[in-house]
């Protein structure tokens, strides 16, 4: 555990956030500040060719559904818990510039992708730096960290959530939560993509709207702070603050660290998963228009989600000052949901289940797609028996060893992707 958590310690301390900073911006500027085609790519992701794939709009919330967890909730919190308001301006600023690297991420997905043994199209990292750099060992290698992350980040952790809450606000046992969830996600697991496409057509939109309904019935309810709260994440931002009347205080540098950490986190721009969905889309859409339809899941991720979710905790706190002190640093905006005067805890517990059950379908297929590579279709029923056993386990056992794993799996599956960025830079462009 020392080991694991030290070496986290050190690469997610400075050197990948330099990393994959330094990727966005590099790739925001190569295609011409593709963010600024957002209004063309929401219209893309909501109509397109179904035919030979998945649909325009079955890509996008397959995408979102793996990348909008938890972390949209206890990320932002721990954010401005550590970096203070100023977390929450730079988590934003990640996720903009994150959408160029998701941009092309996708491209190249879509441009080395494959035919599988029955004829449907797959892609991804793995197939980019197979076919694109003939790094076949290196494709594996990926392959096999996908599916460690499936179990760990998308499967363990969300359905550990999922039981901590229910414990916690309907007193279900953990173990009684575990076989709960299981059951429903496994059935929909194991009848395949147009299921789990459905299945993310249906409660993505549905859990997003619930929790922004909250966050904006908050907004408004606490309005009077609102400008204060929007001045003091700017201004934090770029100086060093005094939050709360000085008694609490954070650097420019804590806000920086936290802020982009989190925000690489939630949207997984660098990572390079968007591909795998994206690939599977109809091969009638072109690989830029592709590009573009999976950058709006980062859009909607950290540019809309965490920037709401941001301000709302940083409203709480302005309004509850012993907030900091009280409160664990991802409660807060639990904490504020419970100050809504009908159904506030209710409500923030059932976003957080419906976050963490989309995590758990969208990561399934993720890892079902690096299963297929390991190991071809004959591998795929074993890897979804084990991922519907370690949704109930995930609800039992103790996270921490877990978290730190996640972290270094994280850590370990930027490097490839950004050789093959980096490599095959010349072909991702506006």
């Amino acid at each position: 555990m020392k080991i694991i958590s030290g070496i986290n310690n050190v690469m997610w301390g400075g050197p990948l956030l330099i990393l994959l900073l330094g990727i966005h911006i590099y790739f925001t500027i190569r295609t011409g500040f593709v963010q600024r085609k957002i209004k063309k790519a929401v219209k893309y992701s909501v109509k397109g060719d179904a035919s030979g794939g998945m649909s325009s709009f079955g890509t996008l919330t397959t995408t979102l559904a793996a990348t909008l967890g938890t972390g949209n909730i206890i990320g932002v919190s721990t954010a401005v818990y550590l970096g203070g308001p100023g977390g929450v301006f730079w988590c934003w600023v990640t996720g903009l510039l994150g959408m160029a690297t998701t941009y092309g991420e996708t491209l190249l997905s879509c441009c080395y992708r494959s035919k599988d043994e029955e004829g449907h199209n797959v892609g991804g990292v793995m197939y980019v730096l197979e076919r694109g750099l003939g790094k076949k060992r290196l494709a594996f290698f990926y392959s096999f960290l996908i599916c460690l992350s499936a179990f760990c980040a998308g499967c363990t952790t969300q359905s550990n959530a999922i039981s901590e809450t229910c414990m916690d606000v309907w007193g279900i046992p953990k173990w009684a939560a575990g076989i709960v969830v299981a059951l429903p996600v496994g059935l929909v697991i194991l009848q395949g993509v147009k299921w789990i496409e459905q299945v993310c057509m249906a409660l993505v939109p549905a859990m997003a709207f619930l929790f922004l309904g909250g966050c904006i019935a908050f907004i408004f309810l606490n309005a009077s702070v609102f400008p204060e709260a929007v001045l003091v994440i700017v201004e934090s931002a770029f100086s060093k603050s005094a939050f709360l009347g000085g008694a609490v205080g954070f650097s420019v540098g804590r806000a920086v660290r936290y802020g982009v950490a989190r925000g690489l986190f939630t949207n997984e721009a660098g990572l390079g998963t968007s591909g795998i969905a994206a690939a599977s889309g109809s091969e009638h859409i072109s690989p830029e228009r592709q590009g573009l339809i999976s950058m709006t899941a980062t859009f909607w991720d950290t540019v809309v989600m965490c920037a709401i979710t941001g301000i709302v905790v940083v409203m709480f706190v302005l309004r509850n000052e012993q907030a900091l002190v009280d409160l664990p640093a991802g409660l807060l905006v639990k904490g504020a949901f419970d100050t809504l005067p009908l159904l506030g805890e209710e409500l923030i517990a059932v976003a957080t289940v419906c976050f963490a059950v989309a995590t758990l379908i969208g990561w399934s297929y993720f890892g079902e797609k690096a299963t297929e590579y390991l190991m071809g279709k004959k591998g795929i029923p074993l890897y979804k028996l084990g991922y519907i056993l370690m949704i109930y386990f995930g609800a039992i056992i103790p996270m921490r060893l877990v978290w730190e794993s996640t972290d270094l799996i994280n850590a370990m599956m930027v490097l490839p992707n950004v050789l093959a960025l980096f490599c095959l830079r010349k072909y991702v462009k506006d």
